[in-house]
């Protein structure tokens, strides 16, 4: 199952992108109100499929006090879906969003049908083993989402926790605050991700919440789809659901959570083109980490006693070649006698 609080903002998100441009809907015509997990959002959106037929010439600045009073939803006020439009990370990503209600919904269905068959199997034991550790498996597999957890009516927009001030600031006095600098930049200008992942590989950043990020980043990528906030850390909570809610070590005795990590990077005032630089000396540090590694490594063995130098099991060409003779030395074409010429002398 998709934790609930990421498919409450990609619901919100293909909302809030289609109260900003209803041609979006274009886009998204496979994606139906029974797809949305809160009832709310199922409302909203059919309102808006309808008012595209019922009111085609109604301004955008508008359409929410049409889908207000077309909704009558306690909660779903003017107000509330103006803050869902601006709440939207991009209206031209709509279709992003969209497969991951799409891929969200499929999961629920997928949980319900397996509850069902959870159910019906329960204590049946068969002659067949494959039915029967089937049976077996369904009774540990995840059940579907509660009703009561989307039974609430409008809720509130996703919005990034504050933060005091000057604490979104990242210094690059420390090898952490780099590698956030690095993926903040990634995060907010993602043109710079396909040049700078051709040769900055995912293990020079730390092990755990920085480098599934970067791994993430690079995986939207490279799916030519939009990178923000919600794509990026949509695509984390797919790699590993479990670490989700692991906190990230931020600096000395401070800690955060997971979500609140990414909105400070997509949040955070850095310069366009920190990426490249400071990930060139993130390699060359991480290089020289290594060589001095395995200096140190080598040097340990030169020093221990008894220490014998490994075979060179390395196979080398050996070419096998023949005495050459020298060649003969050339010897002067022989001279030739001009012939002599004798008078003859008659008696």
């Amino acid at each position: 199952m998709t934790h609930p609080d990421l498919v409450l903002r990609a619901e919100q998100a293909v909302i809030g992108a289609a109260l900003r441009d209803r041609q979006r809907l274009d886009d998204i015509a496979y994606l139906t109100p029974d797809r949305m997990a809160h009832p709310t959002h199922r409302a909203v959106l059919t309102a808006l499929i309808d008012s595209r037929t019922s009111s085609p010439t109604t301004p955008t600045a508008q359409l929410p006090e049409l889908i207000a009073q077309r909704t009558a939803i306690p909660g779903v006020t003017a107000d509330y879906l103006r803050r869902l439009a601006d709440a939207a990370p991009q209206p031209r990503a709509i279709a992003s969003y969209a497969r991951m209600v799409q891929e969200s919904a499929v999961r629920r269905d997928l949980a319900q049908h397996v509850d069902r068959l959870r159910t019906a199997a329960l204590g049946l034991r068969g002659p067949d083993p494959v039915l029967d550790r089937l049976a077996q498996a369904m009774r540990h597999t995840e059940q579907a989402a509660p009703v009561a957890k989307y039974s609430e009516p409008a809720p509130a927009p996703y919005e990034a926790r504050a933060r005091p001030a000057g604490e979104g600031e990242i210094r690059f006095e420390t090898r952490l605050e780099r590698q956030d600098a690095v993926l903040a930049d990634l995060l907010q200008h993602p043109e710079q991700i396909r040049e700078v992942s051709t040769w900055l590989y995912p293990e020079v950043f730390e092990e755990g919440p920085r480098r599934e990020v970067y791994e993430a980043i690079v995986v939207v990528a490279e799916r030519d789809e939009p990178v923000d906030q919600l794509t990026v850390e949509w695509e984390v909570y797919q790699q590993d659901p479990q670490a989700y809610e692991v906190t990230v070590e931020v600096r000395v005795e401070q800690r955060e959570e997971r979500p609140d990590y990414l909105a400070r990077l997509a949040a955070t005032a850095v310069v366009v083109g920190a990426a490249i630089e400071l990930s060139g000396e993130m390699m060359a540090e991480d290089i020289r980490t290594k060589l001095a590694t395995d200096f140190a490594a080598v040097d340990i063995i030169a020093r221990t006693p008894g220490a014998e130098p490994k075979a060179d099991l390395t196979v080398r060409a050996v070419t096998s070649t023949a005495p050459v003779e020298p060649a003969p030395l050339l010897q002067p074409p022989p001279v030739q006698q001009a012939p002599s010429i004798q008078p003859t002398i008659r008696p």
